[in-house]
């Protein structure tokens, strides 16, 4: 493990935006980067084609798989209100670069789009 410096930008359908920065551990031999956003756990898994993205509190947990022009079907767990939700995510773009990656996705449950959304990650230092 080593640490990298990143930056986290996510903005949905109504351009609200969160710019998280933040040091991160960075496992080379899984491809795998984890951090922490406030209380948040977050693990970044980066694969060649795909990438999958866990967000974890005593809240939610939120699992996010991105593989583009695919339909993949995700979880959202709620655990204050024990809610499970299944939610759809259609990747519209993945770029995965040494330094960046870039995602333009939506989601959808019950077949009712809830938004779309972009979200960058990129790395500063390693």
């Amino acid at each position: 493990m080593k640490c990298i410096k990143i930056y986290s930008i996510l903005s949905n359908f109504e351009n609200e935006t969160t710019t998280i920065e933040a040091i991160a551990e960075y496992d080379e031999k899984e491809n795998v980067i984890n951090y922490t956003e406030e209380d948040l756990k977050v693990k970044i898994k980066i694969g060649k084609d795909k990438v999958l993205i866990d967000r974890k509190n005593e809240d939610y947990c939120l699992s996010l798989e991105f593989i583009p022009n695919e339909k993949v079907e995700c979880k959202y767990e709620v655990k204050s209100i024990g809610l499970n939700l299944d939610i759809d995510v259609i990747t519209k773009v993945l770029e995965i670069e040494k330094n960046r990656i870039y995602i333009n996705y939506e989601i959808f449950n019950d077949n009712k789009s809830i938004g779309t959304f972009e979200y960058k990650l990129i790395i500063k230092e390693w």
